[in-house]
């Protein structure tokens, strides 16, 4: 090939892929962002969250009777005594806190949970107090 018709491609290829950057960042700014945590926080259930981001250590069940539940030292959210002899810590607030900040192993969630994620979460740790007293 002559250098002209070089040039002529090497031109093109490099227009096209500036259109193709500049029809990409349009639609970019165009789109509204997919995962925003009020989109998120909607649609997950406070049962979707526990088993998504708790059970592996808490368990399922909120015994906390998993192997990094035995690792981490987990409380058993279904024993009536472990909130008994915790209640400083066992208020909704205190709790939020805890899952937004984390507390010894467990991680903070602050920043990965949305505020009103953390308290639904926090409202269904609460109601495995007194299951076991309850069965």
């Amino acid at each position: 090939m002559n250098q002209s018709v070089m040039r002529l491609v090497f031109v093109s290829l490099v227009l096209i892929a500036r259109a193709l950057f500049l029809v990409d960042l349009t639609v970019t700014r165009a789109t509204p962002p997919q995962g925003q945590p009020a989109a998120r926080s909607r649609g997950t259930q406070a049962g979707d969250l526990f088993r998504n981001n708790c059970a592996r250590c808490h368990g399922a069940d909120g015994a906390g009777d998993t192997p990094l539940g035995h690792t981490y030292n987990t409380p058993d959210f279904t024993d009536p005594e472990w909130w008994r002899k915790h209640s400083n810590i066992t208020s909704a607030g205190s709790l939020v806190s805890i899952v937004s900040h984390g507390k010894g192993g467990m991680p903070a969630f602050g920043r990965k949970l949305t505020r009103a994620e953390i308290r639904r979460l926090v409202d269904y740790v609460r109601r495995f107090n007194n299951r076991k007293s309850s069965n």
